[in-house]
């Protein structure tokens, strides 16, 4: 026993990625299995609807007319995801169990690709390490271990990552071409599961995969027809900027959605007067436009004729579930204000002695010290990787994208702390190049590991 263990640790610094996604598909396994029968019914109510939405879908009777209307619209939405799942329940009958398989895979996925995109920048040990934060840490085996896209979405953006560093690497004109088509390929299946990740990391993407060791001219050509046609084939416009530009006019309305039934919501907003908006009315164009009539009138306060004198198109209605419209200011100048305190509210909490609304977020209280101990570390790592920038680049872009995104649209805790997973990879690459930096320093020795670039090494 005593000679098997260093065997085996020495077997796994070897084959890291091996040893990591083995490890995330066992732990996600068990957690899988262990809840579905633990658990009477989904686990997070959310699952509920791709439940029965993929067993429609598998049965034939999704319709445009199914919940009327938003069946169809989640399927087409997230098809990248439903695609499987309803195969899966058309080969095996629906079941939860055997749903639960599809997330569970691609969150080894994640993990071994987090690991692979390390063995580039560290050494076998830390690259372990990286990978096994994603493959153990508690949030990231929740949400790979239901059946929701989110260990998808993850899986995308992880390989995403390793494709750029591999894009880099490559000389050839053959072998920059196709990896810039993987990339595209990526963010197709990123639209067909969020588009609004998807649209991020387009952005992120196209400076890394510029900043290659040769071939610029080439590169940047390559890179130029994926901005401008692989957002324009998906409806998004070239370079996503029609997508862009409708999102950033709806911002407010976006947090408003976000926040409105949600049992941890933080944001607030102003209630229209049921005298001017009646319940049994449902005609929210009609009701809005009366009152801004009766705003500029100067019949309903001060405060509110303040935001009666909004510019047309800057302020939204939307009706909550009590039937009251709420006013939304849609304003960007008012988004980007609210930044630091949207940060704070998506990236650190809850905190742990916050009192939350369900268990979920009690677990995910005693979790954040551990994201701001990561926060900490990470950004020592950027700098210990500062000239190797090329490779960082696409982490740390898509993490502030991602961040810095949420700020200013999410408007309750469990969305936000769920989305926060999809930065996960690249925070757990740059904790790693941190704890590498420091015991380099304690040691003498070199951080960073010679850039081989030997495809063997990975796994």
């Amino acid at each position: 026993m005593g000679a098997a263990l260093p065997r085996f640790v020495r077997a796994a610094v070897e084959h890291p990625v091996i040893t990591v996604f083995l490890v995330a598909l066992v732990s996600r396994l068990a957690f899988a299995i262990a809840s579905n029968f633990l658990h009477d019914g989904p686990l997070i109510p959310d699952e509920e609807q791709y439940l029965v939405v993929a067993q429609w879908a598998a049965d034939g009777e999704l319709t445009g007319s199914t919940w009327a209307g938003y069946a169809q619209s989640l399927f087409d939405s997230t098809r990248v995801f439903m695609w499987p799942l309803t195969a899966l329940f058309w080969l095996f009958g629906p079941s939860r169990l055997v749903a639960l398989l599809l997330p569970v895979l691609f969150g080894a996925v994640t993990a071994a690709a987090a690991t692979a995109l390390a063995r580039h920048l560290l050494r076998r040990p830390y690259a372990l390490g990286a990978g096994l934060m994603v493959a153990l840490f508690p949030s990231q085996i929740l949400w790979s271990s239901v059946v929701l896209r989110e260990s998808l979405i993850w899986a995308l953006l992880a390989v995403m990552a390793l494709l750029v560093v591999v894009s880099q690497r490559k000389e050839s004109t053959t072998g920059i071409l196709w990896s810039v088509v993987a990339v595209a390929l990526l963010f197709v299946a990123l639209t067909w599961g969020r588009d609004q990740t998807a649209a991020l990391a387009l952005w992120c993407v196209v400076p890394a995969l510029v900043l290659g060791r040769s071939r610029r001219g080439f590169r940047i050509l390559c890179v130029a027809g994926l901005f401008l046609i692989a957002p324009w084939t998906v409806g998004m416009g070239p370079g996503g900027v029609v997508f862009i530009d409708n999102v950033l006019e709806r911002l407010g309305t976006t947090q408003g959605y976000m926040s409105m039934t949600a049992d941890s919501s933080f944001r607030s907003f102003e209630i229209i007067p049921t005298e001017v908006s009646p319940v049994e009315s449902f005609d929210t164009s009609s009701d809005c436009m009366e009152y801004e009539l009766r705003l500029e009138a100067g019949g309903l306060g001060d405060q509110q004729s303040e935001l009666a004198k909004q510019p047309s198109g800057e302020w939204d209605c939307v009706r909550d579930g009590d039937g009251d419209l709420l006013l939304v200011d849609n304003r960007l100048t008012t988004s980007f204000e609210g930044l630091p305190r949207g940060l704070y509210h998506t990236m650190i909490r809850p905190l742990p002695w916050e009192s939350t609304a369900t268990w979920g977020l009690k677990a995910a209280g005693f979790e954040s010290p551990l994201w701001i101990i990561a926060y900490g570390l990470a950004g020592y790592g950027v700098w210990s990787l500062r000239r190797r920038f090329r490779q960082i680049a696409f982490p740390v872009l898509i993490f502030l994208a991602v961040s810095l995104s949420g700020a200013v649209t999410h408007g309750n805790l469990g969305t936000a702390f769920r989305h926060r997973g999809q930065v996960f990879f690249a925070l757990a690459l740059l904790v790693m190049a941190g704890v590498q930096a420091l015991s380099g320093r304690r040691g003498g020795a070199r951080s960073n590991p010679p850039d081989s670039g030997r495809g063997s090494e990975w796994v």
